[in-house]
């Protein structure tokens, strides 16, 4: 019996000792953040709730429901976007691996989560940027998007505002927009340790980073065929060289001259992208420290299906913003390019602007609306998907072009019941894997100045994919010189319409590249393409930007056509309504 009475006192000790013995866990075990995405209800819980809510509370919240007032809410994002080209450097941040802000470790709350809403109630949400070692930081610039989501059928909304306090937190505030259960979505789109390595491109000192070759060929007196390929760039070269450019457009351009005695700088043929040799030239940029930052671009920091609960009230038709705004709205009309913020939303996979009305257009209105009209489509391939969508809703004809030659990827030209419709391309810098024929290369202001004009010619323009390596100056003088050819064209026709798509995310993985072609680098010159327009009300501005950062599907240069409709109906709005 004692021997027992002994075991259980050495038992019960060792218990207690345990018990009361300080944590031995390491560091990095207290390092884990709680799961981030979990349902926040159980179905009965949820069920329960939303009988409770849906009887006597209001509708929608009237005095919150007007987003296009002039409150400082609704003005343009100023962080985290503006301020970090001048004031984000390595001696700012530092350059240590363990600094980079981590997808993982940041933190996302929402702010007051209620267990139900109604129609434009406010919801900010709070994201705590931490680094490798789960510390917060202590400085901001990371470039987050944030949305509001509803998966099927899909809805979405970008945050209207994001403030960045400079201190490693950030506040991403929206209003509900429709009625049901809504995910939330934040997406570290680049930390701020990768502006170091993006900003010099802005300048244009990255040009001559950018590859591309340049065939020449020719045949002798004896009718042998010469040829041999030579590096061009942007820049002037430091070895012998061809000056190809182009001094009225705007259109620098430099190859190495051919060694070859048979052949000379007017034997210039071919054009094609030089994708090895680009990234050799940019790999002397990128120590590991930053590898490891572009490893962080386009990450998920926080996602949930089932965040915030909007019941659907009795006695009530309204099932989200626009079916109670539409009423009052007139059709979308040229106004020019808008700020850059969020500007309207998707609901049941349709996009809904804030302060205007666009319809659906089938072919067949579409192909009377278009009737004896011209469109001629300048720009990169983003604005030859419009075209393309155009061609074929109308499905129109190939036809050989004038002078007679044949269509090629750079331009095409088709026709259908009075209709025209002409694509060509904006001419050098052209990044792509297609080899090219230099003579088919035109310059957009060149043959603008070539067009009559007039009530039944439309220009369209998309300037924007082809111009991150290039710098800002350079693309802004670049589209100038094309803003003054379309003043020229309406000093003569004064009828001519003018449309312009802005900008559109796109998708890349996470190689040195995106140094001289990421989502930041687009931001950039979308500001600097509206803030040369902003003056010139009467263009139709098609804003791509906040339409693809809440878009269904994954990003890409080229959006899916479901996307590239909803491009193709605003623009049918200005033109037919």
């Amino acid at each position: 019996m004692k021997d027992y009475l002994k075991l259980v006192i050495v038992i019960s000790t060792t218990v207690l000792f345990f018990i009361l013995m300080p944590s031995t866990e390491s560091p990095e075990e207290f390092r884990i953040p709680p799961p981030k995405a979990k349902t926040l209800y159980t179905t009965k819980e949820l069920e329960n709730i939303l009988r409770q809510h849906s009887r006597n509370e209001p509708t929608f919240n009237n005095e919150s429901c007007n987003l296009l007032t002039e409150d400082s809410e609704y003005e343009e994002i100023s962080q985290p976007y503006n301020s970090i080209t001048q004031t984000t450097s390595f001696d700012k941040i530092g350059k240590f691996a363990d600094n980079i802000t981590s997808p993982q470790f940041t933190r996302v709350t929402v702010v007051n989560l209620k267990p139900s809403y109604i129609l434009c109630d406010r919801v900010d949400v709070n994201i705590e940027a931490r680094d490798s070692l789960n510390r917060t930081k202590t400085y901001g610039g990371d470039m987050f998007r944030v949305k509001l989501f509803t998966k099927k059928p899909y809805s979405a909304v970008n945050a209207y505002q994001i403030l960045d306090f400079d201190n490693g937190t950030y506040l991403a505030r929206f209003r509900v927009l429709w009625v049901g259960v809504i995910g939330l979505q934040v997406i570290l789109v680049h930390p701020v340790e990768a502006i170091p390595f993006f900003a010099p491109t802005l300048n244009g000192s990255r040009a001559h980073l950018q590859l591309f070759y340049g065939q020449f060929m020719a045949r002798d007196t004896k009718g042998r065929k010469h040829s041999e390929t030579t590096t061009c760039t942007l820049t002037e070269r430091d070895e012998p060289s061809c000056n190809l450019s182009k001094t009225d457009t705007y259109a620098p351009w430099y190859c190495s001259a051919p060694k070859s005695a048979y052949l000379n700088c007017s034997h210039w043929k071919i054009h094609k992208t030089d994708k090895k040799g680009s990234a050799t030239s940019l790999k002397p940029l990128f120590d590991q420290f930053g590898m490891d930052v572009l490893k962080r671009t386009k990450t998920v920091v926080y996602l949930s299906n089932r965040v915030i609960n909007v019941p659907s009230r009795e006695k009530s038709d309204y099932q989200h913003y626009a079916q109670f705004m539409n009423k009052s709205l007139p059709y979308c009309s040229a106004n020019g390019p808008p700020p850059l913020k969020t500007n309207g939303y998707f609901y049941e996979a349709r996009w809904y602007p804030f302060d205007c009305t666009v319809p659906r257009f089938t072919s067949q209105e579409t192909l009377q609306c278009l009737q004896g009209k011209t469109i001629h489509f300048f720009g990169d391939s983003t604005g030859g998907q419009i075209f393309s969508v155009l061609k074929n809703m109308l499905k129109c004809q190939s036809v050989d072009l004038t002078p007679p030659r044949k269509t090629s990827r750079l331009e095409y030209e088709c026709r259908v019941d009075n209709i025209t419709l002409h694509y060509t391309f904006h001419g050098l810098p052209i990044i792509g894997s297609a080899t090219l024929n230099v003579h088919q290369i035109q310059y957009a202001a060149t043959e603008i100045d070539n067009i009559v004009g007039g009530p039944d010619d439309f220009i369209f323009l998309s300037y924007w994919a082809h111009f991150a390596m290039t710098g800002t100056k350079f693309y802004e003088h670049r589209i100038t010189l094309v803003k003054e050819a379309i003043y020229r064209l309406l000093d003569r026709s004064p009828g001519t319409k003018i449309f312009m798509k802005g900008a559109n995310t796109r998708g890349y993985s996470a190689s040195m590249g995106i140094i001289l072609s990421s989502d930041w680098h687009a931001l950039q010159l979308e500001k600097t393409l509206r803030s040369c327009f902003q003056n010139d009300t009467e263009i139709g501005f098609i804003d791509s930007w906040d339409i693809t950062q809440v878009q269904p599907n994954a990003d890409n240069v080229h959006p899916k056509t479901s996307i590239v409709s909803h491009f193709v109906d605003r623009f049918l709005t200005y033109v037919c309504k």
